[in-house]
C-alpha cells in the first residue's frame, strides 16, 4: 500500500508534531488558513478575469466571478481576522443548522434502525453550534485552527499506523 514504509512514518511522526504544536497557536493556524485560502481566491478571480479576455463566450459569467473571487479574496488577505471571525460564525450557524436537520430528520424516522444515532448526531451537531455561536466572537481564536490541528494528528497518526502495517503480497 505505501511505497516506502520508513519515509511514511517519518512524515507521518512530522505530521504529528506539526499537529501538535499548532494545537498551541490554533489563532495563527487559523489566521494563516484564511490568509492563504484569500490569496488561492485571489489567484482563481486572475485566472476567470483572463478567461473574459482570452476565450470566446460566456464572458459575463467569468467577469463576473471573476470580480467576486478578487473581492472576497482581497477581503481574506487584508482582514483575516475579520474574516476568521465571520467564516467561525458562518461555521456556527451551519452546525445549528444542521443539527436541527438531524433532529427532524431523527423525529420522522424513529422507528426506523439505528434511530438513537440520529438523535445522537443531531444532539452533538447542536451542542457544538451552541458553543460556536454563543460563545462567538472569542470562538473565532480557537475554532478554525483547532479543528486543522486535529485533522492533522489524526492524518498523521492514520499515516503512522498504515506505514506500521504488515504488507500485503
Amino acid at each position: 500500500m505505501l511505497g516506502n514504509a520508513w519515509l511514511a512514518g517519518i512524515l507521518a511522526v512530522l505530521e504529528l508534531i506539526l499537529g501538535f504544536a499548532m494545537l498551541s497557536f490554533p489563532l495563527f493556524l487559523g489566521t494563516a488558513a484564511v490568509w492563504v485560502s484569500g490569496f488561492v481566491l485571489c489567484v482563481v478571480g486572475l485566472i476567470n478575469l483572463w478567461h473574459v479576455f482570452s476565450q470566446p463566450g460566456h464572458r459575463w459569467w467569468s467577469l463576473l466571478s471573476g470580480i467576486m473571487y478578487l473581492v472576497v479574496g482581497a477581503a481574506l488577505v487584508l482582514a483575516p481576522l475579520p474574516s476568521l471571525e465571520l467564516i467561525t460564525l458562518i461555521l456556527g450557524i451551519a452546525l445549528l443548522l444542521g443539527g436541527l436537520v438531524r433532529l427532524v430528520v431523527a423525529i420522522a424516522m424513529h422507528r426506523e434502525a439505528g434511530a438513537a444515532w440520529r438523535y445522537f448526531n443531531a444532539v452533538i451537531s447542536l451542542i457544538l453550534g451552541t458553543m460556536v455561536v454563543w460563545s462567538w466572537p472569542a470562538s473565532s481564536v480557537w475554532l478554525i485552527g483547532t479543528v486543522i490541528a486535529v485533522e492533522m494528528i489524526f492524518s498523521g497518526w492514520t499515516l503512522l499506523f498504515l506505514s506500521l502495517s504488515p504488507r500485503q503480497s
